[in-house]
């Protein structure tokens, strides 16, 4: 794969849109169809999904997006707060533009619940309904308890932080690696597959080693998988792991978290299946699965822990009505921002069809030939050092079969792995721009 290719690749991503309402589909409607939509989530999926439900709409979609914070801090990128390389206020998105540019009403507060009748009801945490026709999930993750950091329902991670939802945890985590000093250990785990962000711990690894490489002079970097090898970007993390930090990061594979310990003196543990390991600071990143609301409101099959999704239009197996974009389905693809702005936008396009094929009676939602134009992709651009970076992209088409994203190109990743540059690094803030703008902007 050329330079030139690469570039032009991420062009396209921020702006491709996998299908587009195509005039006709609104012109076979009633010309005054309206309807109502409410997104819950306002993060990659969710605020893609409002925006380009009033771009396509023709104005006839009022769409309500629900979050519970004033704006959204991006995990695309936030690793490099860690290193002092960005600072959490430049990636943190306003929703303003949503709302004075395409008309998105933006509520502040926590969905309760949906309660069905003629229309659906949500319910927020300060008391205030909205009625609506549709309800789209885009609420991200939550994490599966760990026994030692959750106790009598209050968390620990204000001591042994996440930071993988970005905001507070990223620059808590921060502060505690810039505590370390010379020789000193920093402890990480992997979740379990399927989680946000493929290729992110072992980033954050890098990350890591370099600032103690770079600023410390000497460390060590544990990561606890519990998977039997690096999950993606295989050649590239190995590279880097036993090359470039060799002398600091440990990769120790089959390392299942069992529980933590945080001892009187500080010393915080990690108890896995492959043993015990102490650490001045300790990351971790507990198994994924949906946001609360997801299960909350029966999205969920037992013992799953994301929601089964008709991958043609994003809408729950399980109960009519109800999408479920982004993290917190099952589709297969990787969780990622970039594949979150790709599946807002075939959620979208099929939900302006359903409306318009109530009116004509028509399936514009499982049309082959809009079946054969469902395509999605996901770029991701990992920093190796500290002015270096790798990358990887796939994309993944719609096979009827089966009703599955099938990835048909994944040339990108293998054509430039296991390789870093200073370039792909320059061309990392040109794709999170693009994809920041796309979204967002």
């Amino acid at each position: 794969m050329t330079q030139i290719n690469r570039r032009e690749f991420i062009k396209l991503s921020g702006v491709s849109a996998a299908l587009a309402v195509t005039p006709s589909v609104l012109k076979a409607a009633d010309s005054n169809f309206e309807a109502r939509v409410v997104v819950v989530g306002g993060g990659f999926a969710g605020a893609t999904l409002a925006k380009y439900l009033r771009v396509w709409c023709e104005g006839k979609i009022k769409v309500t997006m629900v979050d519970k914070n004033p704006d959204h801090v991006s995990c695309v990128l936030s690793n490099l707060i860690l290193n002092d390389r960005l600072q959490l206020d430049e990636i943190t998105q306003s929703f303003t533009s949503l709302q004075d540019n395409y008309g998105v009403i933006v509520e502040q507060g926590l969905v309760t619940g949906v309660t069905e009748g003629a229309v659906k009801t949500v319910h927020l945490d300060n008391n205030t309904d909205i009625e609506c026709d549709y309800v789209v999930l885009a609420p991200g993750i939550e994490f599966i308890d760990v026994p030692g950091l959750k106790e009598m329902g209050v968390d620990n991670f204000d001591q042994v932080p996440h930071a993988w939802i970005a905001g507070e945890q990223t620059e808590l985590l921060r502060d505690q690696l810039h505590t370390m000093e010379t020789g000193d250990t920093f402890i990480m785990t992997v979740p379990e597959s399927p989680y946000r962000c493929p290729p992110g711990p072992y980033e954050r690894a890098c990350v890591v080693a370099d600032y103690v490489k770079r600023i410390l002079g000497a460390g060590q970097v544990i990561v606890l998988d519990p998977h039997a090898e690096i999950a993606i970007e295989k050649e590239t993390f190995e590279q880097a792991f036993n090359g470039i930090y060799k002398d600091i990061v440990t990769y120790i594979p089959n390392a299942t978290l069992e529980s933590i310990e945080i001892k009187e003196n500080g010393e915080k543990v990690a108890k896995t299946s492959a043993g015990d390991f102490s650490a001045k600071v300790l990351n971790v990143i507990p198994t994924h699965k949906a946001g609360k609301i997801v299960e909350d409101l029966q999205l969920l099959p037992v013992g799953q822990r994301f929601a089964p999704v008709h991958v043609a239009s994003y809408e729950s197996t399980l109960r009519a009505g109800f999408y479920v974009i982004g993290d917190s389905n099952n589709s297969g693809q990787p969780k990622s921002g970039h594949m979150a702005n790709a599946q807002a936008k075939v959620c979208a396009d099929a939900i302006i069809r359903e409306i318009a094929g109530k009116t004509t009676s028509e399936d514009f939602v499982y049309d082959p030939e809009r079946l054969k134009r469902i395509k999605t992709n996901s770029a991701c651009y990992s920093p190796i050092t500290y002015n270096e970076a790798s990358w990887l992209s796939a994309v993944f088409c719609y096979e009827t079969v089966g009703n599955s994203m099938q990835l048909v190109d994944d040339s990108f990743a293998s054509s430039n792995a296991p390789h870093w540059s200073n370039e792909n690094f320059e061309d990392m803030f040109v794709w999170a721009n693009s994809l920041f703008s796309n979204t967002f902007g």
